[in-house]
């Protein structure tokens, strides 16, 4: 099949793009200099913004901050491994990434409890953690604001089913939070087993290498010296000290802004399979940090690899590989390089090495954002999806409704809707499809959304899609499971490139059993608003975009949405 043709743009192609700052080497060292002393005005020139950055900036010490409290992690690891069998972690977006990486790229040692993160609200994952050995169950409620609607249902939620079973839920019961915040105040009053203080100055997406990794990785009981001491060689070589030329973030930093300049804002991550989750992580550092003010970066993780013929201009690619296995991708990084891409290269030593990695790449990022003029430490657009999300859980609340009149296709049983950025003539879903993508820019990004089950299965079924749209439309694509997306890239959905579209997948299955305690919803209510929130968000920031509602049998659903998608994406 013969390929729609590239074509190359650079920022200068859209007005409201801003030239990238240049510096001079002894400028770039003094912008080293400033951001290891902690500079706010490096970033916004608001002396109310920097105040708040300034609460943002303690990840630059490294490791030090967290080396005085190794031990304690360790000895409670300790007390808590021969009681529990299983901990589960419940956490959003900077709270939950990083132990979710450790756990699939690591698991517990040998005598330490499974680890399960919850980031979702998804009822099937919700019945699977009731159905845990919860009087052998530690949860953890982590959240630093100690205000996240996800996070507290868990805590809301389980503490009653441990009532239930006649336990003593504090016990059960750890917290880790901002100190002040509504959360520790609850875990006070409520006698959580412990409560273990967040970094006050450390945003989420920034705490890798605060108690947000090293907690449940001393849970897991892993080699915290040998994650200390990659991280600590590396703090030392991204230091002001190192001149710029030589230092490992500048270059990363300078190697992603050469791309925004060159017009190639799709960061695209080949990545070793024993490296995968790594890049989920990676992938919230950048959308969050620089998908703002209608530019940025785009990470594109997750996609199958494919041939040089099907990535269009917009790319440049990072390939993170483990010493040994470079062989695994070694032909598609030689045939992109042939063709003229720009290809980084990274080859660990180990998996350990990605505790050093985390630190590289957040400086790299902020650097980017002081060379982009962004503020790499907000996210002003996560709070519409939030505001929204809320007003239909409390229409819900009073008429037991969402007020949302869903189109069905007959054909198919699969619901549809859509608003004024889409439209059609007569609402049929094969016609919506076809229009999505039509007028289709090569630099556009197609986002799939997936309020469903975070299991590797429904990520398989969507790489397809994912394969079949790059394929047929030469154009890049994301995907995530909603509602940990809305924590991780729906920042840069709403704020960052404007050339992007998306799909929002839901699907009946509430289960009138999983009422969240004084809330008077379930965790499928509440799911389904935040689909609902995301939509209308979208729909406010004039981005195309569907919501596409499944039956119970979603995985079949799914299979008949292939079909479809093939058809809407034909060249007839």
């Amino acid at each position: 099949m013969s390929q729609p043709p590239k074509i190359v743009k650079t920022y200068r192609d859209f007005g409201h793009i801003k030239r990238p700052r240049t510096l001079s080497n002894e400028q770039k060292q003094e912008l080293l200099q400033r951001l290891f002393q902690k500079d706010a005005s490096l970033f916004s020139s608001d002396p109310a913004i920097q105040e708040k950055i300034k609460k943002r900036l303690d990840w630059i010490d490294g490791v030090t901050p967290i080396l005085p409290k190794i031990k304690n992690y360790q000895a409670f690891a300790e007390e808590v491994k021969s009681e529990f069998s299983h901990i589960v972690w419940c956490g959003m977006g900077g709270s939950a990434l990083f132990p979710l990486v450790l756990g699939q790229m690591f698991g517990p040692q040998p005598g330490y409890p499974q680890f399960l993160v919850v980031d979702t609200n998804d009822p099937e994952i919700i019945k699977q953690v009731e159905n845990l050995p919860l009087e052998r169950t530690l949860f953890f409620i982590v959240s630093k604001s100690g205000t996240t609607l996800e996070t507290l249902s868990h805590l809301k939620y389980f503490w009653q089913k441990l009532e239930e079973k006649g336990l003593n839920p504090g016990n059960h019961f750890v917290a880790l939070t901002d100190q002040g915040s509504p959360l520790e105040e609850l875990a006070k009053e409520l006698g959580f087993r412990k409560v273990f203080p967040h970094p006050l100055c450390i945003g989420g997406r920034y705490a890798a290498l605060s108690e947000i990794g090293f907690l449940p990785a001393a849970l897991m009981g892993l080699d915290l010296n040998k994650a200390l001491s990659y991280a600590q060689k590396m703090y030392e070589a991204c230091h002001a000290d190192i001149p710029w030329g030589y230092n490992l973030a500048a270059s990363l930093a300078e190697f992603l802004v050469e791309a925004y300049v060159q017009g190639q804002d799709k960061i695209s991550f080949i990545t070793d399979p024993l490296l995968k989750p790594f890049a989920l992580w990676l992938e919230q550092l950048l959308a969050e940090s620089l998908g703002k003010n209608l530019t940025g970066l785009v990470p594109i993780v997750g996609e199958s690899p494919g041939s040089p013929t099907v990535y269009g201009n917009d790319r440049t690619f990072i390939y993170l590989t483990l010493k040994g296995r470079e062989k695994i991708y070694q032909r598609l990084i030689s045939d992109l390089t042939e063709e003229g891409f720009r290809v980084k290269t990274y080859v660990l030593d180990e998996r350990y090495e990605i505790f050093a990695e985390a630190f590289r790449w957040m400086l790299a990022i902020a650097l980017c954002g002081y060379f982009l003029t962004l503020n790499p430490f907000d996210e002003p657009d996560v709070v519409l999806t939030k505001e929204k999300t809320r007003n239909f859980l409390e229409k819900f609340k009073q008429d037991k409704d969402f007020g949302i009149e869903l189109y069905l296709d007959e054909s198919t049983g699969i619901s549809f809707y859509y608003e004024d950025t889409i439209s059609i003539e007569f609402p049929r879903f094969s016609a919506l499809l076809k229009k999505f993508f039509k007028d289709f820019s090569p630099w556009s990004y197609v986002g799939f959304l997936a309020y469903l089950p975070p299991t590797s299965e429904i990520e398989d079924i969507f790489r397809d899609f994912r394969t079949l749209v790059r394929e047929r439309r030469n154009c890049s694509t994301v995907f995530g499971f909603g509602p940990r997306y809305l924590h991780s890239t729906g920042q840069m959905h709403k704020g960052g490139p404007i050339l992007s579209r998306f799909m929002i997948f839901t699907r009946k299955g509430r289960n009138p059993e999983q009422i969240i305690p004084g809330e008077g919803y379930t965790f499928w209510d509440q799911q389904f608003a935040q689909a609902c929130g995301d939509f209308k968000s979208l729909v406010e920031k004039k981005k195309p975009v569907i919501l596409i509602h499944l039956t119970e049998n979603y995985k079949e659903d799914l299979k008949i949405f292939y079909h479809l998608l093939e058809k809407a994406l034909s060249f007839e």
